[in-house]
Parts: C-alpha cells; sequence; structure tokens
C-alpha cells in the first residue's frame, strides 16, 4: 500500500482527524480539506492556499513572520484552508507543512522503523557535539521535558538508551501521531549546552 493509499484508508470520507496544529477532513464527495485547527468552524471566511509549494512558503514564517526552524513547532499560522480532489496531492501538501511526518507514522507504525536511542544519536557526534554523549540521565529528561516537550508537537518515541524502554506509541481514530523517532539537532545542542555547562561549574576556579 502507498503512502496516498494508506491516507486514504485513515480518512475515510465524511471523517476527519487531527494531524499536528491541523485538522484533516474528507467530505462525503471524497474531497479532502486541510486547515489550523484553531480555525474549526469557519473555512468558509479562511485564504484559499491551493499549492503545496505555497504551502510550504507558509509554514516557514509564524504569525510575527520571523522563521519557524523547526517545522513541527507549535507556533503554525492559523487564517488558511488548502482542499485536494486525490489522496497524492494532499499528501504533498501535508509534506509541505509537516516533511516526511506522515511517513514516519506509518512505517513506525507498521513495524518497519525503529526509534533510535538518544545516547546512540548523540555518541555518534563529532567536533563540537563529540561530548553531548556523556550527559545524565536527569540531564536527558530535562532535554525530554523542556526543549522537546514544551518546543515540539511531536510525542518522543525514543528512549533514552536501550536500558529504558519506552511504551509504544499508537494512533486513535481521530488524530494521526506526529512522532519523533530520533532525537533531532536541537536536543544534541540542548545535550551539549547542559554538558558544557556542568563542566564549567565543577571546573570553575
Amino acid at each position: 500500500m502507498t503512502l496516498a493509499e494508506t491516507l486514504e484508508s485513515l480518512l475515510p470520507t465524511g471523517t476527519e482527524r487531527r494531524f499536528g496544529e491541523l485538522q484533516l477532513s474528507r467530505s462525503d464527495s471524497g474531497e479532502f480539506v486541510a486547515f489550523h485547527r484553531n480555525n474549526r468552524g469557519m473555512t468558509e471566511d479562511l485564504r484559499e492556499i491551493a499549492s503545496h509549494t505555497d504551502l510550504r512558503e507558509l509554514a516557514k514564517f509564524d504569525s510575527k513572520e520571523e522563521y519557524r526552524p523547526l517545522k513541527t513547532a507549535p507556533n503554525l499560522k492559523c487564517g488558511w484552508v488548502t482542499r485536494s480532489p486525490d489522496s497524492e496531492n494532499f499528501l504533498k501538501k501535508l509534506d509541505a507543512i509537516y516533511p516526511g511526518v506522515f511517513a514516519t507514522w506509518v512505517a513506525y507504525d507498521l513495524g518497519e522503523h525503529d526509534p533510535t536511542p538518544l545516547r546512540s544519536t548523540l555518541e555518534r557526534q563529532t567536533g563540537m557535539y563529540k561530548f553531548a554523549g556523556s550527559i545524565t540521565d536527569q540531564m536527558a529528561n530535562e532535554i525530554m521535558r523542556e526543549t522537546c516537550g514544551k518546543g515540539c508537537l511531536r510525542q518522543i518515541a525514543w528512549p533514552i538508551d536501550d536500558r529504558c524502554p519506552v511504551s509504544r506509541l499508537t494512533g486513535s481514530p481521530r488524530v494521526i501521531p506526529v512522532i519523533c523517532t530520533e532525537a533531532c539537532t536541537f536536543a544534541v545542542s540542548e545535550a551539549r549546552r547542559l554538558v558544557k555547562e556542568a563542566y564549567e561549574k565543577e571546573n570553575a576556579p
């Protein structure tokens, strides 16, 4: 089954689901619709965005026109709606807003993609990030809580290490999960900062 066909099966006609900050629906005629969930019930008054390239541009900046380096940050603009006659076109639009996120969920849900433990990600780092792997479990939990939990919509699917497995995430009839299967550069940078801060504190004159 292709990703587009999987999307069709997850969103039958006459249904709707949440996907990150998006509200997805499919009309009785089969048309796919997406808009910011804060605009639910207001689709007739929203700006129509027809192409996935225009949606990609929209997703680059928040409502204050500040650049969004993390596309799954909880600050996507409101005030727009997009419609697609088929699932392939609709999937391109979802990828324009959340690149690769739907494919990651499908692979994970099918058991074809296993999460990478945080320590495995950090141990691969080189250069200025080489020592990020020496974080404590307390630091790791702080990263998960403060950097990931507050700044990103993704649900963490990765464990700290192989000794600390996490419960496998599942979907629901109303939600397509936005998941994280490997710590991103923001988490790696925060790990380096915490290690550096702890080292400087321990070795202060």
